[in-house]
């Protein structure tokens, strides 16, 4: 459950800063305009319902990160400041750690980091270090400090960000190899790679490689796949990671007869490819996977997984749109 969570939380990482600004001045996509609608209206729902603060906090969290990438910061500000407010509200259970208070946090200093505001996003990057420092779970820490490494390198904080990318790198050789392995150690390359450490990322991505290749099951090779995609695209390798995003589609459409590939995992994993083959400067593959992430994503009927998956919809058609 902790892996399926985190998948969802990042499958879609940061985005550049031309990207953010290019939507500031065109508004969102057309094609995002409705699951955007959807969204909202279920976040009403979601607000509302006996849902544990910290699954409201994620959900306002998520919504506030894909409202600023299409270009609607006042809202996403707004949203912002509603998950700031859920993570303080008291809770009868001890929150699963990837919806935990540093998680919730580290989403925070992205998102006010494309909204270009450097101030906020460094006092909560500072709380959100010292929360995922003392976190148990090694697999949850790897992924996201070195996502929010990414925030801070956009912000402007190089020695900030350059700390998380180095304990994000620490914790990811502490867990075993796969998914979360992969997924961690890509960040970390991406991480590197903004703050201009390029041997370093080399090395990360070369670990990368082989972390990707002990992976064997037939779901962990899309992940794999595609997660290296994003690191080899990171760094400029684009042949390389558009040939790594194409064997993610096709890995994924061997698939199609796992009863144990559930949907809602699905959405996440189409996303990923998507903005694997976006960044990888396939832009006519991502537009294929993303027609097949919203026929997929209409299947879903639980509120929070519904919710989840159209914030999926919403970030990708975004960023693909924008391009790397």
């Amino acid at each position: 459950m902790t892996a399926r969570l985190l998948a969802v939380l990042l499958v879609l990482c940061a985005a550049p800063a031309a990207v953010q600004a290019q939507a500031q001045r065109r508004g969102p996509p057309q094609e995002a305009v409705e699951p955007l609608r959807e969204a909202v209206r279920l976040l009403e729902t979601i607000r509302s319902s006996n849902l544990e603060p910290a699954w409201r906090a994620n959900a306002c969290a998520r919504l506030a990160r894909a409202l600023v990438r299409v270009g609607d910061g006042e809202a996403a500000r707004a949203m912002s400041t509603n998950a700031l407010a859920a993570t303080d509200e008291p809770s009868k259970t001890p929150a699963p750690a990837a919806v935990s208070k540093g998680v919730i946090y580290a989403l925070l200093v992205q998102t006010y980091a494309e909204l270009r505001d450097p101030e906020v996003a460094q006092r909560i990057a500072e709380q959100a270090f010292v929360l995922l420092q003392q976190m148990p779970d090694k697999a949850t820490k790897a992924n996201l400090l070195p996502y929010m490494a990414i925030g801070l390198a956009d912000i402007g904080n190089r020695d900030g960000a350059g700390l998380a990318t180095l304990e994000g790198l620490r914790a990811a050789t502490q867990i075993p190899p796969g998914r979360d392995q992969i997924a961690a150690l890509a960040l970390v390359t991406a991480a590197q790679a903004k703050i201009g450490d390029r041997a370093e990322a080399e090395e990360t991505v070369r670990i990368a490689r082989q972390a990707a290749a002990a992976i064997v099951d037939a779901t962990g090779r899309v992940y794999a796949l595609a997660h290296l995609a994003r690191a080899e695209a990171a760094l400029g390798n684009k042949d390389r990671a558009r040939t790594l995003a194409r064997d993610a589609a096709l890995a994924y459409d061997r698939t199609q007869s796992d009863a144990g590939f559930g949907t809602a995992q699905r959405v996440t994993t189409l996303g990923l490819i998507a903005i694997a083959q976006s960044e990888s400067l396939d832009r006519n593959a991502a537009r294929q996977t993303l027609r097949a992430l919203k026929l997929t994503s209409s299947q879903l009927t639980k509120t929070y997984e519904r919710f989840q998956a159209l914030v999926t919809e919403v970030e990708t058609i975004a960023l693909v749109d924008k391009g790397p």
